[in-house]
Parts: structure tokens; sequence; C-alpha cells
């Protein structure tokens, strides 16, 4: 501003400036205007006593200012949220020091100086004459409520005014009399002293104009000193450059995106206002705590803290659901407590409802509903303050512990599955098992499963031709693929019996369709054996009955007990009843009918929609008093082929005869489908040959007249 200023206003500044000061203080006093400076409150270890109050100058103070106190009260975060209403000394602590702003609200409602401010532990409050403060818990400071971003600043790159929190007047404003000739020289502090016309107000040929001007801007004939903008008005002097360092980071540091400090002067200002007004902010618990930082937090915060734990833990346990949609709805309750928060605070619940529809609304539609879409401020002392930091951060602790522990959980769970059924079944089924939360139940559980048993045709044999050290390790690479293919299809091997395999489906993780399953595998093991044999006999140093190895199996499925049994020293996982029984017989009976995968009736039942079966009698295995349908797994039934359905239809028909007892037309069709049966080295007989040998046998000697066409077997 001087290099603005012309020649003569130099010789104005006066040659001593405290002297000038002392002398307008009291000039201003003694028109009525009083006049508050700022002092601080020192302290020097060395001095004795070591706290003290920095005033101005003797020469200054001569002239009788009031003084009140500007120590800076910032948060740990370098924010000024609160302000002191005085201060104490330790030699003096019955004797308050007012802050600069509590002596200018002195000074402005004419509180007697003897009236000092005095602490209502009751409902903490500081009672200063006809006010009551309301403290941030039990201090002598209170809350700012501020008002707005600095006055004056201005946004840069974009359109908005410049914020106008609080009334700004420049120096040059001022000084800008009639008695001032300035570069921008508007007289403007004339239209405020009596007597006086600024000359642009002069300037207006219009005479009615003018005189209107006049009376507008209280000049002239008319004057009123009301109408001056200092007029009853506390008026703060300060600097607002920040090179001189005295900004303050407020609330509305970051406002809009933009970051701004707010000038020091204007933070006394917020401060002024907010006891004028009475608009003091309402926390909840009495008092603003900080996460980590405060000693004790109101046991109400607890309460709110605890609530939205427990409500979150609820959610993420009780839901059941994916981690991620629980965070997902965790999450929603942070932005709910977030919003009545926030609502509380700008004593409008509804404002993150009214903001989310106004955004997404077109401006046409939005303007019609423009009022109803308003976010209304609060009215002085109806702001609430909620805790917001800790509660969320407990929020977020209790789910982020959750999942901490579920995870620690579900791979302890997934140990103990592994190591309990690790050798059982495939670990893509003890994932789905950790995944459904199916805890394994020890000991025996009855259910509907399907048993599985496999065995070596000859294995006897191998035994003769192979030494003990190749013969084991033929086993294992059979045991091997065999294996992998059973728990490929959800299988769960009970345990090796020599050469025999035993397994089972449908436990202790459910398995849907278990008996397709177990023809599934049956099938693939046929494959994989099939692979096997051309890789041994390419091998060369195995004998032919290597690569000529068959094996059978026997499925049945029906209610059956699984679980751990055994003695107290040594259990095994494995299953027991009737349905394994039928199952361990059927297996050694598909011998004596020449066939490798023989199933019982309920495998049929349950899965002759997707494979073809051939009907292989009507049989009581040893053991049994009630005889089974008992039937041949051939293939899927995308893959059969029509040589084989026509084999299955001609034998199919031969038994129809049979059981009808008419021997010569069973013989006929018997002998047609031996024709049409696979031979092989190592396959002995067919169910063709069978019947054709029973025929025989009944052709002979007739059955009794009550034959039910079971036949009764003598050997497991």
């Amino acid at each position: 501003m001087s290099r603005n200023l012309p020649e003569q206003f130099q010789q104005y500044l006066p040659g001593h400036g405290d002297v000038i000061l002392a002398d307008a203080v009291r000039n201003a006093q003694q028109n009525g205007t009083r006049i508050v400076m700022d002092t601080k409150m020192v302290s020097e270890p060395t001095r004795v006593p070591p706290q003290y109050i920095s005033e101005p100058v003797k020469l200054i103070m001569d002239a009788e200012p009031e003084t009140g106190l500007i120590n800076d009260m910032k948060d740990i975060d370098g924010f000024s949220r609160e302000y002191s209403i005085a201060g104490f000394m330790d030699h003096e602590p019955g004797k308050p020091y007012l802050t600069l702003g509590l002596e200018c609200v002195q000074e402005f409602f004419d509180i007697p100086d003897t009236v000092k401010p005095v602490w209502n532990n009751q409902n903490q409050t500081w009672t200063f004459g006809p006010l009551n403060i309301q403290a941030n818990g039990n201090s002598n400071n209170f809350l700012v409520n501020y008002y707005g971003p600095p006055s004056g600043y201005k946004f840069p790159g974009t359109s908005y005014p410049p914020w106008g929190t609080f009334p700004r007047y420049s120096l040059s404003q001022v000084l800008d009399t009639q008695d001032f000739e300035l570069s921008e020289d508007l007289d403007w502090m004339s239209q405020f002293i009596p007597g006086e016309i600024p000359a642009w107000i002069l300037a207006i040929e219009d005479e009615t104009e003018r005189e209107k001007m006049m009376a507008m801007m209280g000049v002239g004939e008319g004057f009123d000193i009301r109408n001056s903008p200092f007029y009853n008005k506390i008026v703060i002097l300060g600097v607002s450059v920040e090179v001189l360092h005295d900004v303050k980071s407020t609330p509305f540091y970051n406002y809009l995106g933009k970051t701004q400090d707010t000038p020091g002067m204007e933070t006394h200002a917020n401060a002024i206002q907010t006891i004028i007004h009475g608009n003091y902010l309402n926390v909840f618990g009495g008092k603003l705590t900080r996460l980590f930082h405060d000693g004790m937090y109101p046991f109400v915060h607890f309460l709110v803290i605890a609530g939205l734990c427990i409500i979150a833990y609820v959610l993420f346990k009780k839901l059941d659901v994916h981690p991620i949609l629980a965070g997902i709805i965790i999450l929603m309750e942070g932005i709910i407590y977030y919003g009545l928060a926030l609502g509380l605070f700008s004593n409008d619940i509804w404002w993150m409802v009214k903001s989310s529809i106004a955004a997404i609304l077109p401006h046409s539609i939005h303007d019609i509903f423009y009022e109803s879409l308003q976010v209304k401020l609060p009215e002085p002392g109806k702001s609430y303050v909620m805790p917001i930091v800790a509660p969320l951060s407990g929020v977020v602790i209790t789910y982020v512990s959750n999942m901490i522990f579920q995870f620690l959980n579900e791979q302890k769970d997934k140990k103990f599955l592994k190591d309990t059924f690790g050798t059982y079944i495939s670990p893509e089924l003890i994932d789905k098992m950790n995944e459904e939360h199916q805890a394994p139940k020890l000991g025996g559980v009855q259910d509907y499963h399907t048993a599985f048993f496999s065995d070596i045709q000859n294995f006897s044999t191998f035994s003769e031709v192979l030494d003990p050290e190749r013969l084991v390790r033929l086993m294992n690479e059979y045991l091997t693929a065999m294996t992998d293919v059973l728990l490929a299809h959800e299988g769960t091997l009970d345990k090796y019996i020599g050469d025999a395999i035993v397994a089972f489906y449908g436990a202790p993780a459910p398995v849907i369709d278990h008996e397709k399953k177990a023809c599934a595998t049956s099938l693939a093991m046929r494959a994989r054996l099939k692979k096997l044999r051309e890789k041994w006999k390419k091998e060369g140093d195995w004998p032919e009955i290597v690569y000529s190895m068959r094996h059978r199996i026997g499925l049945n499925c029906g209610s059956m007990v699984t679980g751990n049994m055994g003695s107290d020293m040594r259990m095994q996982y494995t299953m027991m009843g009737d349905t394994v029984n039928l199952a361990a017989r059927l297996e050694p009976a598909a011998k004596q009918y020449g066939v490798y995968i023989i199933v019982g009736e309920n495998i049929y039942e349950t899965s002759n929609d997707e494979y073809v079966f051939r009907f292989l009698d009507f049989l009581q295995v040893k053991g049994k008093k009630i005889p089974v349908r008992a039937y041949e797994l051939m293939d899927t039934k995308d893959s059969i082929d029509r040589p084989v359905l026509d084999l299955i239809e001609t034998f199919e028909d031969g038994l129809d005869h049979y059981f009808k007892q008419d021997w010569d037309k069973a013989l006929d069709l018997f002998k047609k489908s031996e024709s049409m049966e696979l031979h092989f080295e190592g396959r002995n007989t067919t169910p063709s040959v069978v019947f054709l040998d029973r025929c025989k046998h009944f052709k002979e000697e007739p059955p009794e007249k009550d034959w039910d066409g079971v036949w009764k077997m003598v050997t497991k």
C-alpha cells in the first residue's frame, strides 16, 4: 500500500509510534470507544516467579487500555478448535486473566471489572455476568463454532465471490478521507464523518440521484453515525499477511477442496461471535475427545463405541455372509452413523438424503424442490457434536479383528480337517467342507451314502511272478492312479486292503448325486487302467499278466454309518452297515458273471437316466436273506456303442424267457448274446455263458414249482 501513497501522506507518519498510539488510545476512550490490547502469559524457568504477563510498553499502558491474553490454544494436530476463557498463573491460581475475546465481550456487555468467571461443575459452564459459557469438559476452554472460511478470501480459478464471514476492511479504506489523496481515491471513510460529503457523491450531476445517494450513505444534513460499519461493533485490528505467521489452521482449513489458513485476528472474531450468539457446540458426553491422546473418555462415548462394535460384530458373525459382503454392510453402518453425526451437527438428520437426491435430480426438477432439498443451517446453540473417529475406528477394528480371527480359525479348522481327512478325501472336498463350515462329527453318523469296493482280478498270481520289490512298485503306481481318480470324483478313501480299495461317497462332506459320482469313478478307473496297461506293455519289462490286469468294482447305496471308529488308542474314519456288506459281496460276485463293474438296484434306480446298465440277475449273496437285483454298469448314455445296446437287448430278452422257464427260447437268445460279448485275455466267462449253463441245467433238472428266479450264492 505504501507505494501508492502520495508524498504528502508521509508527513502524517508519527516520529514515535508508541506516543501517537497512546494518544489515540486516550482519545478513543475519552470519546466512548473502549480499547483492548493484547498481552501474553509468558513462562521463564529462571525467573521468580517463572510466569508473568507480557504487556505493551509502559508508555501505552499509561493510556490505561484494557488487556486480554492471546496465548495460542492448539490441538495436537496443530488446529485451533478451542478458545480459552482466562489464564491462570501458578503463583496466583485464584486470579483469572481474561483472554482478548473475553475482555472484548466484557466491554461489549458492560460487565463490571469486579465480576469474574465462575465455574459451575454441575453443568460444566462458566458463568460470566449474564453469560453462561459452555466449557469443553472440565476446563476453562470452550469450542469455537467457526462461522466460515477466512473473510475476503477468494478461491483462485473459481467464480465464487470472496468469503464474507465477517465484514473486513483494509487500512487504506479507513485512512481514505478527503484529507488523503490515494491512487484509488474514493474518500471511503468520509461518508462516515459528520459534515463531510465524499467527492464522488458531489460529482453526481443529477440532484435527485445525489440526494438519494446521500440519504442512503447517511451523509449531509441527515447524517446518522449509526450507519457507520463500526458503530456499536467490536472491531479487531490485525494483519492478514501469512509472512508474519499470524495465521491459524481451523476446521475450515480445507474447504471445497482448497486449503487456506485463517488470520489470527479472525479466530478471535469467531470466538467472540460464538459467545455473543450463544452458539456453543453441544458435545455428546460434555467433552471433545481425541483418539489416543486423551487420558479419560466420557462413559457415554464408550457406550457409543461399544454399541457400534456390537452391531458390527452381529452383522459380521450372525449374518454368516461372505466377508466382502459383510464389509459392505458394515461400511453402510459406518456411513449411516457418519450421516447421523453430521445431521446432529447441522440440526438436519436428513441432510445426506437431501444431498443425495439433489445430486441425482435433473436441474429442472431440482429447481422445483430447491427449498425442500436445502440443508438448513442450525440455529444458535443447536449443533450437537458426536464422536466420529473413535466409534468408526472401533467398527473398523471390529471388522478387521473378526476377519483376522475368522481367517486364523478357518486355517485352524482347515488344518484339522486336513489332518483328520487329508488321507481320505480330496483337497477340494476339504475346502468345500471348510467353506460350508461343516465340522466333522466324530463317532458314528447314520446317513444315505454310496459304498465302493474294488479288487484286482487274480491278484495272487501277481505275487507269484513278481518279486516283492517290483510288486510293491506296481501296486503303488496302480493304487496312486486309482486313488487320484477316486478323489477327483469327490470320493472318500476308507482303506487299502492289499490290492483292494474301499471307499464311499457323501461323508464326511455331503456330495450331490453321489451315486452317479460313484458310477463316473468306476468308468474313469476302467479307462485309467487301460492306459496303465498300455504304459506297462510299452515299457517292455513287465510280464504279460501285468499289462493284462483287470479289476472288479462293486457299488451299492443306502443307509450306512460313517465316522471315526476303533479303539481309544487308534481310530479310523470308516463305514459300517448292511449297505456296505452288500457292496462288499457284490464285488466278488462279479467274478462269477465275468463282469467288471456290478451295482445294486439302488444305484440303478438313481443313475439310469445318465448311465446304461445290463440287468444281470436276481441273486441272494452269501450272508444275506433278502435277494437283490444286480446290474452291470456298461457306459454312459452319451458314449455307449450300438453293438453294446444290441447285446443288452438280446441278453435281457433271454432273461425274460429264463424267468418264464422257457429254456429253449432262452438258450437261443443267450447263444446269440454270447456271440456279441466282448472277449479278451483273462475273461474266463460272460453273463451269457453263465445263463447258457443254467438253462441247460434247469432243462434237465427243472426247478421247483414255487421257484422265484433267485440265484443263491454259496461263496463270497
